[in-house]
């Protein structure tokens, strides 16, 4: 009959450790995704700063969107914008 009870209290006990481990886990998530949320803000100073990186990529011949390397910063995919080859080409999107 002890044994029943010590092992009973021993699963309630651990029970309200996995309650309060699961609300502790739920609040640092929710907290990474509010900072997540926060940090993708640009400002002005960003966006000019990536157009001039962009500009200085297009002068050496280079693809803005993966920056030369023709890939994924990953190595997985191919870059849609220059198919691969790294290479900027300037494109006419006007429709007449």
């Amino acid at each position: 009959m002890k044994k029943f009870v010590l092992s009973l209290i021993a699963l309630l006990m651990l029970a309200s450790c996995a309650d309060i481990a699961s609300v502790i886990v739920e609040d640092e998530l929710q907290r990474g995704l509010k900072n997540g949320q926060t940090n993708q803000k640009r400002t002005k100073a960003d966006d000019k700063k990536l157009t001039k990186q962009e500009e200085a990529l297009k002068k050496e011949g280079k693809c803005p969107v993966c920056k030369g390397m023709g890939k994924t910063p990953d190595g997985q995919y191919i870059c849609e914008t220059c198919k691969g080859t790294g290479k900027y080409e300037e494109t006419n999107n006007k429709q007449e």
